[in-house]
């Protein structure tokens, strides 16, 4: 069986007052970034995870975190590593 990587995006929908240390706990997590305009009180959060059952996981721990409103699945994609690995003719010729 191939070793797989799922990659995820999340919109992470947060009180005002709690936004910003929010963001830097999620900056802090395994394979993660946060993109994000504090104004807006939400972000979205890409990361990878290895399992499928990482996600819920992960999801369900960021629920829990004090000031987290919501959280949303908006991305998920899944791709064998070692098809990940591999190279693509035309991006690498396209310059």
């Amino acid at each position: 069986m191939s070793k797989e990587t799922h990659i995820v995006s999340l919109v992470i929908h947060a009180l005002a007052k709690d936004i910003e240390i929010i963001i830097l706990k999620a900056e802090k997590l395994p394979q993660a970034e946060c993109h994000h305009e504090k104004q807006h009180n939400k972000f979205v959060l890409v990361f990878e995870a290895k399992k499928e059952a990482d996600i819920s996981s992960i999801m369900d721990d960021i629920t829990h975190w004090q000031g987290v409103m919501s959280v949303q699945l908006c991305y998920h994609h899944c791709e064998s590593e070692t098809s990940l690995l591999e190279e693509i003719d035309h991006a690498i010729h396209a310059s």
